[in-house]
């Protein structure tokens, strides 16, 4: 009973080159408050229904990130699609709690590495954690974009519309080579589902494998753990810190300085002040009086 309204969003996500991914997004946050509403008509649709909606959700213990995705995708409908003007103030975003992001050690990752059966997997994992790619970037790599020769790895159409280039280590050409030898079958994208080699594979697919992987390891991690390690490793390193948002992506300084809070300050050779030799103070001689001896 939406789809009108559904083509529409699609239309204007599609002029401002939105990605279909959240286009896809939207639908189904939408279609998640509509069904909320008892199905309502569109036309039927007020401020006070989006509030209401985004406060259950919250008081589900839902999380505030998640509520602001569902602002967001509730607001683009009423502004661009329904027409309906939008009150930040009376349908806030939440302040959200700034945590630090997981970061797996060396050996953990090699765990991780080792515990995957598939070599595909293998390779997924070694190339998230020595390249800094997301799940998104990774699923859509192909052959092409894979510099041997250079070590790089060519990212085209990552998140923010930019495209970068990242490193490639030894350790994940191989498993890279060994993959590549083991699906001896034309396709245009790198990494394939299992069950169906002509199609690429999903980003649930990864996400879920990955967990189990880790879950298996006795670890907790997901696809984007691989790569907050990525980076934290990268600082731990020495690599200059715009070096590392280059390879990462990010748009912002600010999003990649949070790994320097989550680096092993000893390995990058901070130390605190209480450690530091406090400098004698230099203080003058007493003045001889008379009759003082140098014996």
């Amino acid at each position: 009973m939406y789809e009108k309204y559904f083509e529409q969003l699609k239309e204007e996500c599609l002029i401002r080159n939105r990605s279909s991914r959240t286009v896809e997004a939207y639908i189904a946050n939408i279609k998640a408050f509509m069904k909320w509403t008892g199905n309502k008509t569109m036309e039927e649709l007020s401020l006070q229904d989006a509030r209401e909606f985004i406060l259950f959700k919250r008081s589900k213990g839902i999380a505030a990130s998640t509520c602001n995705f569902y602002n967001s995708s509730i607001c683009f409908l009423y502004k661009h699609v329904l027409h309906i003007p939008w009150d930040q103030d009376f349908v806030p975003r939440m302040k959200l709690d700034t945590k630090l992001p997981t970061v797996l050690s060396l050996a953990e990752v090699e765990t991780l590495i080792d515990t995957a059966t598939h070599i595909r997997n293998k390779a997924i994992i070694a190339l998230l954690y020595s390249s800094g790619l997301r799940v998104g970037e990774l699923i859509r790599l192909q052959a092409k974009d894979i510099y041997a020769s250079r070590m790089q790895v060519y990212v085209p159409e990552s998140k923010n519309h930019r495209d970068r280039w990242t490193i490639l280590s030894n350790r994940a050409l191989e498993l890279l080579t060994a993959y590549w030898k083991s699906y001896p079958i034309q396709r245009e994208n790198f990494f394939v589902a299992l069950d169906e080699p002509h199609m690429p594979v999903k980003v649930s697919a990864v996400e879920i494998m990955i967990r189990a992987v880790a879950k298996e390891a006795g670890l907790t991690a997901h696809p984007h753990t691989l790569r907050h390690s990525f980076a934290s490793h990268m600082i731990e390193n020495g690599v200059p810190i715009n070096y590392v948002q280059a390879m990462l992506g990010h748009r912002c300084l600010e999003s990649t300085q949070v790994y320097i809070h989550i680096s092993n300050k000893t390995i990058m050779g901070i130390q605190s002040p209480l450690d530091h030799p406090q400098k004698k103070k230099r203080g003058r001689k007493p003045k001889k009086k008379d009759g003082d001896s140098n014996e």
